[in-house]
């Protein structure tokens, strides 16, 4: 078989990378055009056999695996082995075979679409163009999304030009291209050979250099965003470099005196890198080294220096600051306004009279700019408006909402005068906004600097309005608002907020068959007046597998029921059978009020068996993407003449199911604008009951499909991370019903509400493994108006509400009360009401905070415990986030930013934390502040970071300006004391007391608490206790707050070698936001959110780990320590490293995988044995200040 296209795919050396590349090159192999030359080019060293334990040679031995399988696959040497993929895309290009007529380019990461390369291929086949480029999807940890640089709705072209289609300037990437051979080397065109590699220098010119490019509307690949060690790759001075040597190239090219006829559009390119690419660099400047600051700033002033001025002052106005700075070589001065942009992102004060506004950062001490520079024009008053509620009531529409102009803020009732504007041609109606005070408006507008309290509105829309000659106007009425606020005057559309009534309003039948649909097009609320002509009468099943349609429709018969799928564009028709009395057709500009004559009643049947032989096949998405499990199909009705109609449905139609084959089921509904449509889906539950009782339980019930009698469990999917909570349901003649405790849900902390975020709900058989295909639980039509509905448990809102048209979701809102959240809020209270409580006495009060209130237990309880055990007479106070902590009677709750926890950190006398404070707390005179820290620092941390790939995370920079909050801080032992002062840069008193949350491990009750805490885990008797404990991958974050449950080790092996005689405790850390699935229980129960991780070590008898501290507390009991460790190269020489001898000083054997884990637990006396001289060594090093008293001394401490 002769090839007809080269594919050159660079093999990555990254650890890990194998995992993606396998997908990649799996998706080539199953590419529909097969005539394929696939150049897998490796930089590593000459082959020399298969080397299994170097993490670095997996890549390698994966291409030689395919190379071995597959002869169209092929290994070629990069000489030299030079760093960066363009060295390597520029080998392969060189080793395509002479007669191959087409040459296509892939990262290991991407994945291929199955007709990527037939599509692409195709269109050059039949235009002759130079190269064609097609849509692309980006990958991430959420899912698929549309790349930002390849617009959605980009129609396919052939034959035409960068020049004549500017958006092709910002189509960078060659992984969604494939070049015509004679036209690449006809050009000598070739990548840039740097560490970082920028597709723009070769892509860029090439669509300048082609006489024609072929567009394609179709995507053909994912591209994957970075995400693991290679995803938190650090920018450095060399990449800054590649990055301007790159810009350069495509300036050079297009300012070339041999190629006049492209220089005009160099300020098109400079353009869009001042706007669109370069600021993404300048952002990362505040984490950047210093050396990689002087970079940048050489570099683009360089650049500046070249870029017409003229283009300077037509940016937004922050972009302008920002240039502005760097042009000027004002590095300082440019990393405060990004401070500030982080914190108040297009935040400033708005000065000036009318006609000559300006703006004015709040950056301390000012920032000395030029008028040109701050002078703000129209565009930088951009109104942002939502819709928060759109309901019918009484016959009208009634919206509910917000509307400001940005850094215009509305503190007050009369801070703006506002205006509804509904538009029909040349048709106005001005109706007036009443205003509302809503604190969400402030809240979401992500800022710090301006209040838009009274930017809500309410407006009440009457049908009746919506005419032209006494008629109802036919068509779409936009809808906006006119602000003036300030001397601006702005006006804008309304878009729809995330999710409530507003996001999906309803149809309204405004009598004599005209419909009033609310509807969202490009993002903007649009009414669309009609009276659709053709309607259903009804729905049922047929013989042999077929559903009769009943349709209404005026005049002739339709030819035929056209069904077409959403997504791919596949079309099934069915004939239809007329029959019934002739009607009166419709039709004109407008709709007149009057009902039509009686229309004819048509049948249409649609055969099952072919809808779902139609049924698409799964595109070649991803693993990470689950197949859909609803494929959706639109129905029209093809009229006589050729043109199509939608059938529309009486609004509130209950949706109704019919089983079809592989246990999927047909349902037939409305759209939210209230014309049919069939779901082809895996069978899933209705919501038609739902309440709220007084205590935060939500009570629902529904329908249950017929095809899932055993979904035994109501689950709820946090939306962000990998948590869910089930609970049971009952059944009753094919209806489920479920109580959920939301206000107050069962956990080893206690009773708590609803984390915060928001909960999808799915049905389940009790203990199943969870999937992304859960049938997720719908609401029918009947619920809708009474949606969102809310129930507020102790200050925490809890929200029934949809998205997606029908889809049911709970949103757990933050438990701080409405005054306390949001940056604006937050902002007021750490300037002013903070300072305000600082000016007045200190009181009695100790106020403790373990992980920044997210547990009650660590060293903080033991001090607290100790405290109370001697009857200090002091008030306590425990730091609560989120309301996610049980506090016992001997302290009281304050909510983690509240205006009561800002007050308790300016007046409390004592402060015991084991963690950072806010950045702006600042210790007073007489207050006194012990860090008592998070445990013995066996890894890297803080200042001691540098030159770690977590020196590059914004959430583990050096902090050593913190370390002058605390009066005193706590060292555990003396291999600690130095390791502390150094990477936490504290320059004061430093006591090495011990940890005080190992005293439990010494107390005379602890076998009764060790008994007791297996007894509340329902550890049966005779089982041994294994506690895993791993430690979080910082390059593993959903951000810096929330991290993911690294879990390396084989759940179900483990399981079906140890469930007999062993019992798993899986402990996340206090920042991991995953939870361990239910069902893995009872082998495997996941104890994150048992308040202290010492009453779990004491139920131990043996602690698993990697690199936790936890591992020098259990050293305390004598009892086995394993180590699980199969990243430790990466975690050790590129992610933290140690401060220790790891490796040589393990107490414990260093294992690689789940078999030599389960080997270690099967024989511990032999464990036991090998690891005693280590062990003892490890418990004299790190154990020798734990006695039971740490607390005692620190008690000590604050009473003297």
């Amino acid at each position: 078989m002769k090839p007809r296209l080269t594919v050159v795919v660079p093999v990555p050396r990254a650890e890990g990378s194998e995992r993606n590349m396998e997908e990649c090159l799996e998706s080539v192999a199953a590419q529909t055009l097969a005539e394929l030359d696939v150049v897998l080019v490796d930089a590593g060293p000459a082959d020399t056999g298969p080397a299994p334990d170097a993490p670095a040679d997996a890549g390698h031995a994966l291409a030689r695996r395919f190379a071995e399988r597959d002869p169209r696959f092929r290994i070629v040497r990069q000489p030299g082995g030079a760093p960066g993929p363009g060295a390597a895309r520029n080998t392969g290009a060189r080793h395509a075979y002479p007669d191959t007529g087409y040459l296509a380019f892939l990262d290991a990461d991407d994945v291929l679409l199955p007709r990527a390369y037939d599509n692409l291929v195709g269109l050059l086949e039949r235009s002759g163009a130079d190269f064609a480029t097609g849509n692309v999807y980006r990958l991430g940890a959420a899912g698929r999304s549309q790349s930002a640089r390849h617009p959605a709705g980009r129609e396919t072209a052939l034959r035409t030009h960068i020049t004549e289609d500017l958006t092709l300037l910002r189509d960078h990437f060659a992984r969604n291209k494939v070049f015509r051979r004679a036209f690449w080397d006809r050009h000598h065109l070739a990548f840039p050979e740097g560490e970082w590699c920028e597709d723009a220098a070769l892509t860029l010119p090439a669509h300048f250099l082609a006489d024609a490019v072929d567009v394609l509307h179709e995507h053909v690949c994912y591209h994957r965003l970075p995400e693991g060690p290679g995803g938190h790759r650090r920018l450095d001075a060399a990449g800054v470099r590649d990055r301007f040597a790159a810009v350069a190239a495509v300036r050079g090219f297009l300012a070339d005196p041999g190629r006049t006829r492209w220089t005009a559009h160099l300020r098109d390119y400079d353009r869009s890198q001042l706007a669109d690419e370069l600021p993404g660099l300048i952002e990362a400047l505040p984490a950047a080294g210093p050396e990689v600051r002087a970079a940048f700033l050489e570099c683009a002033r360089g650049f500046a220096r070249r870029v017409e001025p003229r283009l300077f002052r037509a940016l937004p106005v922050e972009l302008r600051m920002r240039w502005y700075l760097i042009r000027a070589g004002r590095l300082a001065e440019l990393l405060a306004l990004l401070a500030h942009e982080a914190r108040d992102p297009a935040g400033f004060t708005v000065a000036g009279p009318p006609l000559h506004k300006r703006a004015v950062p709040s950056v301390t001490p000012a920032l000395d700019l030029p008028p040109g520079v701050t002078r703000l024009e129209r565009a930088d008053f951009p109104v942002r408006a939502r819709v928060t509620e759109a309901v019918w009531r009484d016959g009208a529409l009634l919206l509910r909402g917000y509307a400001a102009i940005r850094n215009l803020p509305a503190p007050s009732r009369h801070s703006y005068l506002r205006t509804m504007v509904l538009a029909h041609g040349r048709r106005r109606i001005l109706l007036p906004l009443r205003p509302v005070e809503m604190a969400r408006a402030t809240a979401d507008s992500g800022q710090e600097q301006h209040c838009y309290d009274w930017s809500g509105f309410e407006v009440r829309i009457d049908p009746g309005r919506l005419r032209g000659a006494g008629r109802r106007a036919a068509g779409d009425w936009t809808v906006g608002v006119l602000l003036a606020s300030a001397g601006v005057v702005r006006a804008g559309a309304l878009s729809a907020a995330d999710t409530g009534s507003g996001a999906a309003p309803g149809t309204y039948e405004a009598g004599g068959g005209v419909r009033i649909t609310p509807r969202y097009a490009d993002g903007k609320l649009l009414l669309t007046v009609g009276r659709p002509a053709r309607r259903l009468a009804g729905h049922h099943a047929a013989a042999a597998g077929a559903l009769d349609l009943t349709v209404t429709a005026p005049g002739p018969p339709p030819a035929a029921l056209r069904l077409t799928h959403r997504g791919t564009g596949t079309v099934v028709s069915f004939p239809v059978e007329p029959g019934g009395a002739e009607g009166a057709a419709a039709g004109g500009p407008a709709v007149p009020d009057a009902a039509p004559a009686r229309p004819r009643r048509l049948t249409v049947r649609i055969r099952l068996d072919a809808l779902a032989a139609a049924r698409p096949t799964r595109d070649g998405a991803p693993r990470a993407i689950p197949p859909a499990h609803t494929e959706t199909w639109s129905p029209e009705l093809v009229l006589a003449d050729g043109a199509t109609d939608r059938i529309a449905c009486t609004p509130g139609l209950a949706p109704v199911a019919y089983p079809l084959s592989h246990g999927r089921e047909l349902v037939v509904a409305a759209t939210a604008a209230g014309y049919l449509v069939l779901h082809d889906r895996t069978p899933q539950p209705f919501l038609d009951r739902a309440v709220w009782r007084a205590d935060g339980t939500l009570l629902v019930a529904g329908g249950l499909p017929d095809a899932a009698p055993h979904a035994t469990e109501l689950v709820l999917k946090h939306g962000a991370h990998a948590a869910e909570s089930a609970f049971p349901t009952t059944h009753d003649g094919g209806r489920f019903h479920c109580a959920l405790p939301l206000g107050a849900l069962p956990s080893l902390a206690g009773a708590l509400p609803l984390r915060e975020g928001r909960w999808t709900l799915h049905l389940r058989e009790h203990g199943a493994a969870g999937s992304l295909l859960d049938a997720p639980v719908r609401c029918t039509p009947t619920l809708f108006d009474g949606l969102p509905a809310t129930r507020t448990v102790r200050g925490k809102p809890l929200t029934l509400d949809r998205h997606r048209h029908d889809e049911a979701f709970v949103l757990a809102g933050p438990a701080l009360p409405a005054t306390d959240r949001g940056p604006y809020r937050r902002r007021v209270l750490r300037e002013q009401h903070y300072p305000l409580h600082r000016t007045r006495p200190l009181r009695d009060t100790v106020l403790y905070s373990s992980f920044g209130g997210r547990a009650y237990g660590d060293s903080p309880r033991a001090v607290h415990e100790e405290l109370v055990r001697r009857g200090a007479d002091v008030d306590h106070l425990w730091a609560v986030r989120d309301a996610q902590s049980t506090v016992p009677g001997t302290a009281r709750a304050v909510l983690v930013g509240s205006a009561e926890w800002h007050g308790a950190l300016a007046h409390s006398r004592w402060i015991v934390t084991n963690t950072h404070l806010p950045a702006w707390f600042t210790r007073r005179g007489g207050q006194t502040v012990v860090q008592t820290w998070h445990g013995t620092p066996l890894k890297r941390i803080g200042a001691d970071l540098a030159g770690t790939l977590c020196a590059g995370l914004a959430h583990l920079a050096p902090r050593p300006r913190l370390g002058r909050q605390w009066s005193v801080l706590l060292s555990p032992n003396a291999h600690s004391t130095p390791v502390l002062r150094s990477a936490l840069g504290f320059p004061g008193e430093l006591l090495e007391t011990g940890l005080p949350r190992t005293d439990a491990l010494f107390a005379a009750d602890r076998d009764r608490t060790a008994a007791a805490v297996r007894a509340r885990l329902g550890v049966p008797p005779g089982k041994k206790v294994v506690l895993y404990a791993p430690t979080p991958r910082d390059d593993l974050a959903y951000d810096a707050s929330h991290h993911r449950l690294h879990l390396p080790l084989d759940l179900g092996a483990a399981r079906r070698a140890l469930a007999d005689g062993h019992v798993l405790l899986v402990r996340g850390h206090p920042l991991v936001a995953d939870r361990l699935p239910a069902h893995h229980a009872p082998f495997a129960v996941d104890v994150s959110a048992h308040p202290d991780a010492t009453e779990l070590l004491l139920a131990a008898d043996v602690l698993v780990t990697d690199y936790s501290s936890l591992a020098a507390d259990f050293a305390n009991t004598g009892r086995p320590m394993l180590f699980l460790t199969p990243d430790l190269s990466h975690y050790r020489d590129t992610l933290r490293g140690f401060t220790f001898d790891f490796e040589a000083r393990a107490p414990g054997p260093l294992l690689g995988s789940t078999e030599e884990l389960i080997d270690a637990l099967g024989d511990l006396d032999a464990v036991t044995r090998a690891s005693a001289d280590a062990y003892a060594d490890f418990r004299g090093a790190f154990c020798h200040r734990d006695d039971g008293g740490a607390a005692g001394r620190v008690a000590d401490l604050l009473t003297d």
